[in-house]
């Protein structure tokens, strides 16, 4: 009989936590293009797009969080998962305040300061979980892999965010004034609302892998790297200050 080690087995929140997650984007996707008002090609292409990213994913974390033999497997999804997913939650409250509030708040130079801030927060502590976690278990793949798990979980909030927004209040960002002017001069060759649909969807796209797998690997990559990079140099910097002492 095969014993399991607890300590490497996935935290049991993982995969009905992104499976929610994932398959409310899928829908919300899908339902944004059906309640479209016209009928744009481009738009249901971007949205079967970004709803089947989303089953990817869901399923891919499904496969991955119970393989065998995965070194530091709790630990790193606990980490990258975990913290993605608050990161995630950051990305939705940045959404709807660029996009609810009252429009005298949500200012062009507001929305960018705040969208500004909100990429470095992401940022930074994707790279201290990384960086953490490749402390921890010694081994930079682990670091890798905890970056991407927390690119994951905040492009999966980002996305829910945004997928909910198209699905349901549509109207909000149609009437953005920012979003008309935008419009206006670069897409008046489509219907209003199929403009929104079109450049809202590609944004949800965009932070599901550009702004989160792509950049969670980027750093979890260089945070890894450069942790185990110091930690080699302590290590060999340790015996000359003995040696020094010592004399």
């Amino acid at each position: 009989m095969a014993i399991v080690n607890p300590v490497d087995v996935a935290p049991v929140w993982i995969r009905p936590v992104v499976a929610v997650v994932g398959g409310v984007v899928a829908l919300a996707a899908l339902l944004a293009a059906v309640r479209l008002p016209v009928l744009d090609t481009v738009a249901w292409a971007e949205s079967v797009a970004v709803a089947g990213s989303a089953v990817v994913l869901v399923a891919v974390t499904w496969w991955l969080a119970g393989r065998a033999r995965v070194p530091d497997r709790r630990v790193v999804l606990r980490s990258g998962l975990g913290s993605g997913l608050l990161l995630g939650l950051l990305w939705v409250a940045e959404i709807g305040f660029n996009n609810l509030t009252p429009h005298t708040v949500s200012t062009a130079a507001a929305r960018g300061v705040l969208d500004n801030v909100t990429w470095a927060v992401v940022g930074i502590l994707t790279l201290v979980v990384a960086a953490a976690i490749t402390a921890r278990t010694r081994r930079w793949r682990s670091g890798l892999r905890a970056g991407v798990w927390s690119g994951v979980g905040s492009g999966l909030g980002a996305a829910l965010g945004g997928a909910i927004l198209l699905a349901f209040l549509r109207a909000f960002v149609e009437d953005d004034p920012l979003m008309r002017a935008e419009w206006q001069q670069r897409g008046m060759d489509v219907a209003l609302p199929a403009y929104v649909s079109r450049e809202t969807m590609a944004g949800v796209g965009g932070h599901l892998w550009v702004l989160g797998v792509g950049q969670g690997a980027v750093l979890g990559l260089i945070a890894s790297l450069l942790t185990i990079a110091a930690s080699r140099a302590r290590a060999a910097a340790r015996p000359a200050a003995e040696t020094g002492n010592g004399a």
